[in-house]
């Protein structure tokens, strides 16, 4: 028997009346739907297959991994309908329509995440809380994580990122795809957890990590030696190591600050809620790592944007009174993060039935909001950082420099890589930056770190770690890559096909500023 879902005609017509049952039509005035609901429920359904009973296309998904999506977009456009496990599910890829649901949160969609969630990640984690309590817990993270906080923690990244620069000249040749891994796992275990920024950190956490993600993708079987199993200890590895960063920082004064740090400081949060929510900041960071990799691609391919980013890096480092020669930089960063996004997909459910370019979003469907993660986006996107920079509006570009500023000092080693100007109100700035990108012509509609009330905290912790990571490697470093050319993957998982392959990398630099 073919279940219901699977049998609605591509348009649907009013079924029920405001506060009755499907199938009970009240004739009370009050009961009868509005001209804009029989508008809205009368819309097409997006084109797009729900396939089988109960398993949808979920086969067909498994078995053409990356031509799925690529296919289906090629013939339907930036939104289209499909069924993943017997879930009717939209998948969304234009800009408009990402920032039109990610700003409805709470209204129109709610987030959604799988049932393993909860211990996975945890309970008490942003991910999960809704209401009040999820903003009580989010403006205690941001403190922890604001670009003030972030200048102080500069100097950390400048060592981690100098190390693994010379770690790179005695390894010569590499995979940019595991050493960016690495790298993006050192950083976090220093910046955020007050680790030393190792090698040893990286190695250390991304083996945990790599292990505790997989258990998104199985069966939840918690039998020994399956992944599922292996996922729950890697999960209690991690909080035990962030328990032990806690005791540490509470038992010394000269603890390095740390993110962690800074989140104790208040004492606003227990301690479940602490290790809860360092564990979803590390799922956050998985996505740095692929973003470092994209980056030394992009270098390889495009000469001409390796030259002027070192020169607008050198040039600074020279005239330190010039902060608007870092605006190329933060275009390069923006660009790096267009295309591999730090959130790159959002899974949300429908909470009513709406419109969404001029289709039905019928209510309790599952919504995909693909910020980033297409096969046409990893592969055949344009790098193009200019784009950021063409007519934009002093306001913009202003709003900007300080922090990059801040970035680059720490880079040549200058005494103000702590004291950077705090920006105005996150809210306020993220609002008028992106309505002078839309004004001026710029790419507003990218959304790296997603948007609304569940953006990414980490935002400027990535900047600034890639803005170091990109300046180092044009400005003290000589190197090449195997084939810039290279394709990604992006299902199950995003990487570059072969590891993209650098080549004779050296430090002209070893010595410590």
């Amino acid at each position: 028997m073919r279940s219901t879902l699977l049998q609605q005609p591509s348009t649907l017509k009013v079924q029920s009346f405001v506060g009755q049952p499907k199938g009970r039509h009240s004739l009370h005035p009050q009961a009868r739907p509005s001209r804009l609901q029989v508008v809205v429920t009368e819309l097409p359904l997006p084109e797009g297959n729900l396939g089988l009973p109960l398993i949808g296309e979920t086969l067909q998904l498994l078995s053409q991994g990356d031509t799925f999506g690529e296919q289906r977009s090629a013939k339907h456009g930036d939104m289209w309908k499909t069924n993943i496990l017997g879930s009717p599910t939209v998948m969304v890829f234009g800009a408009a329509e990402c920032r039109k649901l990610l700003k409805e949160e709470g209204h129109l969609v709610e987030v959604l995440w799988p049932d393993v969630t909860a211990e996975l990640v945890g309970k008490e984690s942003v991910n999960l809380l809704k209401g009040e309590e999820h903003l009580r817990i989010k403006r205690v993270l941001g403190e922890a994580f604001s670009e003030e906080s972030v200048e102080r923690l500069l100097v950390l990244l400048r060592e981690c990122t100098w190390d693994f620069c010379d770690r790179w000249e005695e390894l010569g040749s590499f995979s940019a795809y595991d050493e960016g891994k690495l790298w993006a796992w050192s950083v976090f275990g220093s910046t955020v957890l007050g680790l030393p920024p190792s090698i040893e950190t990286g190695e250390r956490l991304c083996g945990l990590m790599d292990t505790l993600q997989a258990g998104f993708q199985t069966a939840p079987v918690k039998l020994p030696l399956t992944p599922y199993q292996k996922a729950v200890k890697a999960r209690e590895a991690i909080a035990d190591l962030v328990r032990q960063q806690m005791q540490a920082i509470s038992s010394s004064k000269a603890a390095p600050p740390s993110c962690l740090k800074f989140m104790m400081a208040g004492q606003q949060l227990t301690s479940t809620q602490i290790v809860d929510n360092m564990v979803a900041t590390a799922f956050g960071n998985a996505s740095l790592g692929p973003s470092a990799a994209k980056a030394f691609q992009h270098l390889a391919a495009a000469g001409t944007v390796k030259k002027r980013l070192a020169d607008r890096a050198l040039r600074f480092n020279s005239r330190g009174d010039s902060p608007h020669q870092l605006d190329y930089v933060i275009a390069v960063v923006r660009e790096v993060l267009r295309i591999t996004p730090i959130v790159p997909a959002l899974f949300r459910r429908t909470l009513k039935d709406f419109q969404l370019g001029g289709r039905l979003i019928p209510k309790g469907w599952n919504v995909y909001i693909h910020t980033g993660a297409s096969v046409q986006r990893y592969n055949r996107d344009t790098f193009r950082p200019e784009r950021w920079l063409e007519q934009e509006s002093d306001s913009s570009s202003s709003s900007a420099s300080p922090p990059a500023r801040g970035v680059l000092a720490a880079g040549s080693g200058g005494e103000d890589a702590v004291s950077g100007r705090r920006a105005e109100s996150e809210e306020m700035g993220a609002d008028s930056l992106l309505t002078s990108r839309q004004q001026s012509g710029c790419p507003g509609h990218s959304l790296p770190f997603g948007l609304g009330p569940r953006m990414c905290l980490g935002r400027h912790l990535v900047e600034a770690a890639l803005a170091l990571l990109l300046t180092k490697l044009v400005t003290s470093c000589v190197w090449q890559m195997a084939n810039p050319a290279e394709e990604w993957s992006v299902f199950p998982t995003v990487r570059p096909k072969h590891g993209l392959v650098v080549q004779s990398f050296r430090n002209t630099t070893r010595a410590r500023l």
